[in-house]
């Protein structure tokens, strides 16, 4: 559909599809859509913690002086081909390293913030744009995968006392840490549920389509004694390019899936271990996307992190139908979690109602 790793392939059809779900959004809501937000994860956009600190003159902190750390990168990022998407206060600091609420007024010679900055890169966000304007649309607000992940699976306890979230997507990859309800560090890999479907693909030689149903109804992580006994059908190609069905045992399958999921894990640990070591302090994970559906997967996170880990199923819609209380959902509730607090309107819960009505 034009996009691919979250990155725009062509625009024509991308925003062909934009159109088309907009059209069907506009049918069930009833009124028409003129903006939309929007999630952002190709150009492996990121976030980390920055200190800045600026010279107070007659030592008396004013609103200028926070505006002048708050601006600090806003238009101009320090990293080649990215931009700066949000610029988060952390903690204000004063003389001494004291750590105030709001330094506006005081007395110090410096003041030193601690933001917290996502950034993205910037061709991508230029080319989401493009083809969204092609629709005639406004993009609202972009949010990166673990910011709206955060929203729609964690409990504000969970953001307040520390937890990762990992998102195995189709074909990425997201990594969140959140401590005091703050997203601290983001980051993302290449690998996702695409790459165990292409080795059940390759392993049982099938097609995709019926590699990915194989793997949606019998996948799993974990053998037991009655999986070299279970059969399951594939349709396999034969040499003369036709389809026939054959049974494999149920074990073949998952000794398939398994060392790929391993691989995931090894690799976010890889990340985090680089990049954010003090991972290892934190005591929960909440794994969620498509992929997290597999059975057995939260015991393999767990041998990795060694600490409490959980399937993130989306938690912040009432009365939402069954069908997208699914880990799937997930990027798309928080989506709709992060508009509706900018909408308190009928229409937009006339909208959720008729958006249930659509999936019963």
């Amino acid at each position: 559909m034009g996009l691919n790793k979250g990155e725009v392939t062509d625009l024509s059809k991308l925003s062909n599809a934009i159109s088309k779900a907009v059209e069907k959004a506009e049918e069930m809501a009833g009124f028409r859509i003129s903006s939309i937000t929007c999630n952002v994860n190709g150009g492996l956009p990121f976030t980390e913690v920055t200190s800045d600190n600026v010279q107070i003159s007659n030592n008396l902190i004013k609103k200028e002086d926070l505006l002048t750390l708050l601006n600090i990168d806003k238009y101009k990022s320090k990293y080649e081909n990215y931009i700066q998407l949000r610029r988060k206060p952390k903690a204000y600091k004063i003389e001494n390293e004291q750590k105030v609420e709001n330094p506006i007024g005081l007395k110090s010679k410096t003041l030193t913030l601690e933001a917290i900055n996502t950034y993205v890169n910037k061709n991508v966000i230029s080319n989401l744009n493009k083809s969204i304007e092609l629709c005639h649309l406004h993009v609202n607000q972009f949010y990166i995968t673990p910011e709206i992940n955060g929203i729609s699976t964690m409990i504000k306890e969970e953001r307040d006392l520390g937890s990762i979230i990992v998102d195995i997507g189709a074909s990425l990859t997201s990594i969140g840490i959140y401590f005091k309800d703050s997203l601290i560090y983001s980051s993302i890999i290449k690998i996702g549920g695409i790459h165990i479907t292409s080795d059940i693909v390759k392993g049982l030689g099938t097609e995709s389509e019926e590699a990915e149903k194989l793997k949606i109804l019998h996948g799993s992580t974990e053998v037991n004694q009655l999986d070299d006994f279970k059969k399951i059908d594939v349709k396999i190609i034969d040499e003369k390019g036709e389809l026939n069905s054959h049974n494999f045992p149920k074990s073949m399958l998952i000794g398939i899936i398994k060392p790929r999921v391993e691989e995931i894990f090894e690799l976010v640990i890889e990340n985090l271990n680089y990049s954010f070591p003090e991972y290892k302090k934190i005591s929960k994970v909440i794994i969620t996307g498509g992929t997290s559906n597999l059975y057995g997967i939260s015991n393999i996170a767990k041998s990795y992190f060694k600490c409490d880990v959980r399937i993130g199923k989306p938690i912040g819609l009432l009365n939402a139908p069954d069908l997208i209380q699914s880990p799937s959902f997930s990027c798309l509730v928080g989506l709709v979690l992060k508009s509706s607090r900018d909408q308190n309107n009928n229409g937009f819960f006339s909208f959720l109602n008729k958006f249930k009505e659509y999936f019963f």
